[in-house]
């Protein structure tokens, strides 16, 4: 399992590229929230492009603004090491091992005040494939930390009134711990299935009424 190595230089360097790159392809990113974990909290996202880190990566150094960490596939990450250097470390499902080592330190990192940001698709869905189908690592992990807030993070990308799409990122409130802290794996990844879909669904129907009174840009 390869761990995250930080560097405070190249995350510098990335955000700043990062923040022109998605300037130069996207029309407006557009954020809407009620409230914003204050300490460690697992955000799950659904992921259905390319695009999905560098825009949670954005939405971290711009809004959330935490020690973040996320999930990478082992293939990925060793041919793209340098991601290591902005917060992301290995996870291989193929691999009982490697994936328990890769659960148990992203405890580790919800446990020192870190945020941990998790697509639990595992891979690229299309946008409107329903289910998501999650896997059942984070309810691992929120069994393991129940004290953490799990937090629902919905992406959708919308072609609109302009040449470039826009993005609509919703970050929800976070999940009621007293309905899923007594299920088993199971229940509890079928519950945040669900409440995660809910809230991606909702923001669809948002985008879809152009009611965009509740977003702002970043």
């Amino acid at each position: 399992m390869l761990k995250a190595k930080k560097n405070s230089f190249i995350e510098w360097g990335f955000s700043k590229f990062n923040r022109f790159l998605l300037k130069s392809q996207f029309k407006h990113i557009n954020v809407s929230y009620s409230t914003l974990p204050d300490g460690p909290a697992l955000f799950l996202i659904n992921h259905s492009t390319w695009w999905d880190p560098l825009m949670i990566y954005h939405l971290n150094k711009e809004i959330i603004r935490s020690d973040g960490y996320g999930m990478m596939h082992e293939d990925g990450i060793r041919r793209f090491p340098f991601f290591r250097r902005i917060g992301a470390f290995s996870i291989n499902t193929n691999d009982r091992r490697h994936l328990l080592r890769s659960l148990n330190y992203s405890k580790a990192l919800l446990e020192q005040g870190s945020t941990v940001w998790i697509f639990p698709q595992g891979e690229e869905q299309h946008l409107e494939k329903r289910p998501l189908e999650f896997f059942t690592g984070v309810a691992y992990i929120a069994k393991k930390c129940p004290t953490v807030p799990v937090v629902p993070i919905s992406i959708y990308y919308s072609f609109e009134h302009t040449k470039k799409p826009n993005v609509y990122i919703k970050i929800g409130e976070p999940l009621d711990r007293e309905v899923y802290a007594s299920l088993n794996r199971k229940e509890m990844t079928r519950y945040f299935e669900e409440r995660s879909t809910e809230q991606l669904d909702q923001l669809r129907e948002t985008i879809i009424q152009e009611d965009h009174q509740s977003f702002r840009t970043m």
